[in-house]
C-alpha cells in the first residue's frame, strides 16, 4: 500500500509529573506547560534540526524527536529523504517533568500526522512505551489528564482517572539536572511485602481522594516507599522542602517523576506554599524556579 505524506506539521506536548508519590511508574499528570515542535519535509536530502538558543541537545540521530518520527515513518514504510526539525522547550530539561516524554510523543505523533495519521493513538502508546522503557510520562503526555497506566495481554493500557480542576500544582525546579537513569539507579532491586503494601493501600486512597474531593487524605495518599526515600539523598533539600509546603498549605507533595522537582498540590495558599518551597531549597544552597500550573487535559495535539 502506498503512502503519501504531508508537507509540514506543528504538534504541541504538554510536561507530566510522574508517580504522584505512591503510584511509581503508573500515575502520570499532564501539565499546562509545552513543548512545540514542527517538522517540515524537505526535497534537501538529509535530516537537520534547529534548536531554541542555550538548549543543549543533540542534532543529529540521538534527538529523541527526531528517532522517534524515524521509528514512526519506518513502521508505516515511508522514510522522507529531507526532514527539518525545529523545537520551542519550554519544559525544562532533566528536570522530573517528562521532557523525554514530550519528545518522543512529539516525534511520533508528527510523524504519523504527515504520513496520515495512519497508526491511532493505542498504537503510538505501544511505539511511546517501547522507546521511553515505561508508561507513565508518555501515556499522559498523549492522552492528557491524569493517567493510570498497566499491562493486560502483554498490552500497555490505561485509564483516565478524575483530577479536580480546582487544584493548582505548584512546581518547585531546582537549577540542576537530575538523569532518569541515574535516579533508577539508587533504588533497590527489591522491596519489602511491607513497603509494597503500604504503596498499595496509598495508591488505592489517592483515587479515592481525587474522585472524591477528600483533600484531607492526599497529604497520607501521596506518603510512599519505593522511590521517594531513596531519592532523597540526590535531591538536597527535599525532606525539608516537602515538611514546609505542608505547613504553608499544601494538600500534598510529592517529588515529580525522578526530580529534582517538587510537585504540591494546592487549594488556595499558592504563594504560601511557593514561597516555602523556594525559600527551604534557597537554604540548603539551591537555586529553584516556582511555577503554579494547571492540569492539562487535551494531551498531544496538531495545532
Amino acid at each position: 500500500m502506498a503512502h503519501s505524506i504531508a508537507r509540514q506539521v506543528h504538534v504541541r506536548i504538554p510536561a507530566t509529573s510522574a508517580n504522584l508519590g505512591c503510584g511509581f511508574d503508573i500515575l502520570g499528570l499532564a501539565l499546562q506547560l509545552y513543548n512545540s515542535f514542527t517538522l517540515t519535509t524537505t526535497t534537501e536530502p538529509g535530516w537537520r534540526v534547529s534548536l531554541p538558543p542555550g538548549i543543549d541537545l543533540p542534532t543529529h540521530r540521538d534527538n529523541l524527536v527526531y528517532q522517534a518520527a524515524r521509528r514512526l515513518f519506518e513502521h508505516v514504510g515511508i522514510v522522507p529523504p529531507g526532514l527539518h526539525l525545529s523545537l520551542t522547550i519550554d519544559i525544562p530539561l532533566a528536570r522530573g517533568l517528562g521532557s523525554s516524554s514530550s519528545a518522543i510523543i512529539g516525534g511520533l505523533v508528527a510523524a504519523n500526522h504527515l504520513t496520515g495519521n495512519t497508526l491511532d493513538r493505542q498504537a503510538l502508546l505501544a511505539m511511546a512505551v517501547d522507546l521511553e522503557g515505561h508508561p507513565d510520562n508518555v501515556t499522559s503526555a498523549l492522552m492528557g489528564g491524569l493517567t493510570l497506566s498497566y499491562t493486560a495481554e502483554a498490552q500497555h493500557r490505561y485509564l483516565h482517572l478524575p483530577f479536580p480542576p480546582e487544584l493548582t500544582v505548584i512546581v518547585a525546579i531546582p537549577e540542576f539536572k537530575l538523569s532518569t537513569a541515574y535516579a533508577r539507579s539508587v533504588l533497590p532491586a527489591q522491596v519489602s511485602r511491607a513497603d509494597a503494601v503500604f504503596n498499595c493501600s496509598r495508591i488505592a486512597l489517592l483515587v479515592h481522594a481525587l474522585q472524591n474531593r477528600r483533600y484531607d487524605l492526599l497529604a497520607t495518599a501521596m506518603d510512599d516507599r519505593l522511590h521517594q526515600p531513596y531519592r532523597a539523598t540526590l535531591v538536597p533539600g527535599m525532606t525539608d522542602a516537602i515538611t514546609a509546603a505542608y505547613a504553608a498549605g499544601a494538600l500534598g507533595v510529592a517529588l515529580s517523576g525522578s526530580g529534582p522537582t517538587l510537585l504540591a498540590f494546592a487549594h488556595g495558599a499558592n504563594q504560601a506554599i511557593a514561597s516555602a518551597l523556594h525559600q527551604t531549597f534557597q537554604r540548603h544552597g539551591i537555586a529553584c524556579q516556582i511555577r503554579p500550573l494547571q492540569a492539562d487535559t487535551t494531551g498531544a495535539v496538531v495545532l
